[in-house]
């Protein structure tokens, strides 16, 4: 028996469960079916300036600043008081 014949055989295209979306939960069915129709490769040309778009993520880190303080302080309290509790 050649290796071919052996290959052959191997896969003969049989499905055993569906892959066309409806095993999904229903939040994920709408991004599963257009999937293929929209091209991810392709960038459409934004109508944003490049000043505009800095000040758009100037305002983004000026938001998040306060709550990434807010998760470390709550860290460092959280380490001060198991520091304080082990010794």
């Amino acid at each position: 028996m050649s290796r071919k014949d052996r290959q052959d055989d191997w896969d003969n295209g049989m499905t055993v469960a569906p892959m066309n979306g409806d095993e999904l939960p229903k939040y994920r069915r709408a991004a599963f079916q257009n999937r293929e129709n929209t091209p991810r490769h392709k960038r459409q040309k934004s109508d944003v300036t490049r000043k505009e778009q800095r000040a758009m993520i100037r305002a983004m880190f000026e938001v998040m600043l306060p709550r990434i303080l807010v998760v470390l302080v709550g860290f460092g309290l959280t380490a001060l008081i198991i520091w304080l509790w082990l010794s």
